[in-house]
């Protein structure tokens, strides 16, 4: 498990998704699991390199909160692909 730490570029409310980039500069699409507030913007930490569940951390707030890794990094191009389809 790789802990990392990203930041929100992208928000799919309808979905429940989130697109990040990687500090390391690959991309990101989660899926929400659980209730939070989520802005553009936000510093979100934890394994961001893991498919399927994981507990990640919303910097900011210090509050966890468990999502669903739908791509692991990869290009922005391949990333947009899952999140606005």
């Amino acid at each position: 498990m790789t802990i990392s730490t990203g930041t929100v570029i992208d928000l799919n409310k309808q979905r429940g998704y989130i697109l990040m980039q990687i500090d390391e500069g690959d991309f990101v699409v989660f899926e929400l699991l659980s209730g939070i507030d989520i802005a553009v913007g936000d510093r979100i930490g934890g394994n961001l390199d893991g498919l399927g569940g994981e507990t990640l951390i919303h910097i900011s707030q210090k509050e966890k909160f468990d999502a669903f890794g739908q791509t692991g990094p990869s290009s922005l191009v391949a990333c947009e692909r899952i999140f606005y389809s």
